[in-house]
């Protein structure tokens, strides 16, 4: 069976698109694109560790998904081109996600992949609704109880993306590393999440 990045991330080439504006060209597009999906994941992943944290982070996305910030279902499975998320809606949600470090997290961010910090926040805008419309709709499919379910949703894609390309796990290290210091190769997250030729 598909993986959950395979089945509903596999076909996002319109993001990585619109990402493209804000890098350039069609493989930093790429690299920012997983740095991005990457770093969502493993903040998700952390977040929802608790059953405080994940009631939390399931309320804040369902509250989200009403309001129409993100899709109540992966972009990839409905064929609709997601909008940008407003600037004020995606500090609020990489608040949710990241807590207090959330502008450490996207510092880390502008370094590794070495775009400013206003391109930064406009690619997490353009990905925060693919990544949570994906885990949200994921989770809504689990068999267990909605905030349940979101561990293991986001663990199992974690882990996808780092069996796919073990050496992002230095990747994504690097980014929430305040300290950090020295080039980083994303040369691995480059077509990551997008499908393979049969």
């Amino acid at each position: 069976m598909p993986g959950l990045l395979e089945t509903l991330f596999a076909d996002d080439t319109a993001t990585i698109e619109q990402v493209r504006q804000h890098t350039g060209d069609p493989q930093r597009a790429e690299q920012a694109y997983g740095a991005a999906v990457g770093t969502l994941l493993r903040g998700l992943e952390a977040k929802s560790k608790t059953t405080q944290g994940a009631e939390g982070l399931w309320d804040k996305l369902s509250k989200f998904a009403r309001q129409g910030h993100i899709p109540q279902d992966s972009p990839a499975r409905q064929g609709v081109e997601v909008r940008d998320m407003e600037p004020k809606a995606a500090r609020e949600m990489l608040k949710t996600i990241f807590g207090k470090d959330a502008a450490k997290v996207e510092g880390g961010f502008s370094k590794v992949v070495k775009l400013d910090p206003e391109a930064t926040q406009q690619i997490f805008a353009k990905v925060l609704p693919v990544v949570l419309g994906t885990v949200f709709g994921a989770a809504k499919r689990a068999d267990e109880e909605d905030p349940e379910a979101l561990p293991k949703v986001v663990r199992d894609a974690r882990k996808e993306v780092e069996q796919r390309q073990p050496k992002t796990a230095g990747i994504f290290a690097a980014i929430f590393d305040q300290d950090h210091d020295g080039d980083v190769d994303l040369t691995d997250l480059a077509g990551i999440f997008l499908r393979k030729p049969k």
